[in-house]
């Protein structure tokens, strides 16, 4: 088991079916097939090798759910930050959990500025956001363009996928290593107490970095 096989198998059964809604922009799963392989292409230029953190702060969106996959498409490690977080906090998220490249967009741009070179670890961040390109930060859209598209590593069972930190409500947040395999039966779980089918659609409400969210991202596509 390993968690972009739910893509492929999602691009092989249903291609012209709708993967993703977001404002203006939809893709089919055949487009979102592609896109993930381009982003974890250009996630591998980056340096990002196995087991290495990639870190995302942002709102909910369509770029959030390719983020995903691309990580562990690239055999990477997925880093979602809680976007309630006070700066510490986020300071102390990016430097225990080692990430290289942090995605964010708008609304947490200011935490970015805050914290740029703090780190040795994380050498890129990439702007996810649709408004004004911010200096000195490459857009979404254009390191999906500029990069080559690469074959699935195809890391999975106990391979570590995810890291999900605690809520620190009785000390310092702890950062829980989940595998493919975790968060896969995760997803499976919820596919019959949700009712998911291959027409339904799914308005991801609760926000991306949560855990209990995650059951239903990656059960969707399965």
């Amino acid at each position: 088991m390993y968690l972009s096989q739910a893509i492929k198998r999602s691009e092989q059964t249903n291609a012209n079916g709708v993967a993703t809604i977001f404002g203006d922009r939809r893709y089919t799963w055949t487009q979102s097939h592609a896109r993930i392989a381009l982003l974890a292409g250009a996630l591998r230029s980056l340096g990002v090798a196995a087991n290495d953190g990639v870190a995302i702060m942002a709102m909910n969106s369509d770029r959030y759910y390719e983020f995903f996959y691309a990580v562990v498409w690239a055999g990477g490690v997925f880093v979602p930050i809680n976007t309630r977080l006070a700066l510490p906090e986020v300071d102390f998220w990016l430097s225990d959990s080692g990430s290289k490249i942090l995605f964010v967009d708008d609304q947490y741009l200011p935490f970015w500025r805050k914290l740029a070179g703090r780190f040795p670890d994380l050498t890129h961040c990439r702007y996810l956001g649709d408004g004004d390109l911010p200096d000195g930060l490459l857009s979404y859209e254009k390191l999906i363009t500029e990069a080559d598209a690469i074959a699935d590593t195809e890391r999975g069972y106990e391979d570590l996928a995810g890291l999900f930190y605690t809520g620190g409500t009785t000390g310092r947040s702890k950062g829980v290593m989940l595998s493919h395999r975790n968060i896969g039966m995760n997803a499976f779980n919820v596919i019959p107490a949700l009712g998911f089918k291959r027409d339904m659609r799914w308005l991801h409400a609760a926000p991306m970095f949560h855990i209990a969210d995650g059951a239903a991202t990656f059960g969707v596509s399965m």
